[in-house]
């Protein structure tokens, strides 16, 4: 999916015509998505709880702005789906204090880009916010789940408009001091924290200053880092008819670890990666009553692990491992 899909003068079907679903936002007139079914939504300003997508001179008017432009969309009638990226207003410490909810509110779904792993920026704005754990690492892959949890507080019934995270590909337009690239592995890390905390969605930013991997960071890139970013994507869409099942609450007995527990075709499915504040090492899992399986798959690592007494021990080597656990029901 190509979301805030550019507009360069050409058709809407450059991208669709691929395969590829767009979102598209103001550049693009209702003419252009014309009844292309590969056009399944419209986005409002980028960074509107910032003030940087909309033309207000406090949170108010941004929030104003940004309802009259979702407003203009839906006036089309063309049954398409409203989305919106945020950033700094979950924080509760400077941006969009006292409309957060309502940036959220006006749009079907939303994401979020505080990119953790590569701004000192952020870890500095993190710092400043009053629902972040005094002494936690901004640059972790658990941060990226806790950006999720956050855009859920501000929705009065959470669960109803998806929330989505962003995920930086390289070095994402950085010029601060100590910028850093992100690995492919903690690439895969901050997306299945975002998952794991119930992110319905994953956006992958490619602009890039790293002079290694040009504008386009999914694009213009070595063949090896490519392929791990392939393959990451691919083992998140293999889990799709999973993921896209309901939650169950179960936090498996295991501090410093994030879980999240799904059901499908028999099975059970625990997915866990350190949170934040967490560490490393050996972990042991207590599986909910009523599972029957005797030994777990830890699902894509061509291993078992042996279930006694109800539980199983499994080790975390780095801050952004996670594994996926498949059991008999």
């Amino acid at each position: 999916m190509f979301f805030n899909t550019e507009h360069d003068g050409s058709a809407v079907s450059k991208v669709t015509s691929t395969g590829m679903l767009a979102i598209l936002n103001s550049e693009w007139s209702r003419s252009d998505a014309g009844n292309d079914p590969g056009v399944i939504g419209w986005s409002g300003g980028d960074e509107c709880d910032m003030g940087l997508g909309c033309s207000g001179s406090n949170t108010n008017e941004n929030y104003a702005d940004m309802k009259r432009q979702i407003d203009a969309f839906r006036a089309y009638g063309d049954g398409r789906a409203m989305f919106a990226n945020y950033s700094k207003g979950i924080l509760g410490s400077f941006w969009a204090l006292g409309t957060m909810d309502d940036f959220l509110a006006v749009v079907d779904a939303a994401s979020v880009d505080n990119y953790s792993y590569t701004s000192p920026h952020v870890a500095y704005e993190f710092g400043r916010s009053p629902s972040w754990p005094s002494g936690a690492n901004v640059a972790t892959a658990a941060s990226y789940g806790w950006q999720v949890d956050r855009m859920r507080t501000y929705q009065a019934s959470p669960g109803v408009h998806p929330n989505w995270i962003f995920v930086e590909s390289a070095r994402p337009y950085l010029s601060e001091a100590g910028a850093r690239t992100i690995t492919p592995e903690q690439m895969e890390g901050a997306m299945w924290s975002g998952i794991i905390h119930e992110a319905h969605g994953i956006s992958i930013f490619q602009h890039n200053n790293d002079s290694q991997f040009g504008n386009y960071s999914l694009v213009d890139i070595p063949a090896d880092r490519r392929a791990k970013i392939k393959a990451a994507l691919g083992r998140v869409q293999a889990l799709a008819p999973v993921l896209n099942t309901q939650s169950y609450v179960w936090d498996a007995g295991v501090p410093g670890v994030d879980t999240m527990l799904k059901a499908k075709d028999g099975s059970a499915y625990l997915f866990a990666g350190i949170g934040l504040k967490g560490t490393t090492g050996s972990k042991t899992f207590t599986l909910p009553a009523g599972i029957t399986g005797t030994q777990v798959e830890v699902v894509g690592e061509n291993r078992t692990i042996p279930v006694q007494g109800g539980k199983f021990t499994d080790s975390f080597a780095n801050e952004y491992t996670h594994h996926i656990y498949k059991i008999t029901i």
